[in-house]
């Protein structure tokens, strides 16, 4: 069955995330970026690191991805956008949602395949964006 449009802006979860120096240094250095700008207490985090949020903004949202009705065994990660408001800083704590923002298909050689558009939103304490971050996935129907 064919996930149901009427999902689209169904919030899967909401937390929160302290940015902390370690962390981001850390993660810049699994990137094998040596970039002084992400070292230190007036750092700035990598422009791919919204994606250490993104299985804590869809925690609690196993149901809804049981009830999109993807196959998990033909399920695999398309596509990752992030968009910024603004750079993520050292020391905030970021308010995170994560949501369904979109359901489609398309039908191709191998047979209809089912996209669900998955979005993290990133806000400050003041509660202004500051990023976006979008995971596209598909799964072959069976």
């Amino acid at each position: 069955m064919p996930p149901s449009k009427a999902m689209i802006g169904r919030v899967l979860s909401t937390g929160s995330a302290t940015v902390t120096p370690e962390h981001v240094e850390a993660f810049a250095k699994a990137l094998g970026d040596e970039n002084p700008a992400y070292r230190g207490p007036n750092a700035t985090a990598p422009l791919t690191y919204p994606i250490a949020f993104m299985a804590q903004a869809m925690s609690g949202g196993l149901d809804t991805f049981l009830e999109l009705g993807l196959d998990f065994m033909t399920l695999v990660h398309g596509e990752q956008e992030f968009e910024y408001v603004r750079p993520i800083r050292v020391g905030e704590t970021l308010t995170l949602t994560g949501r369904i923002a979109d359901v489609y298909e398309k039908t191709g050689s191998s047979g209809v395949m089912d996209f669900v558009v998955l979005e993290t939103e990133g806000r400050d304490a003041a509660g202004a964006p500051v990023f976006y971050s979008r995971n596209t996935l598909i799964s072959r129907r069976t």
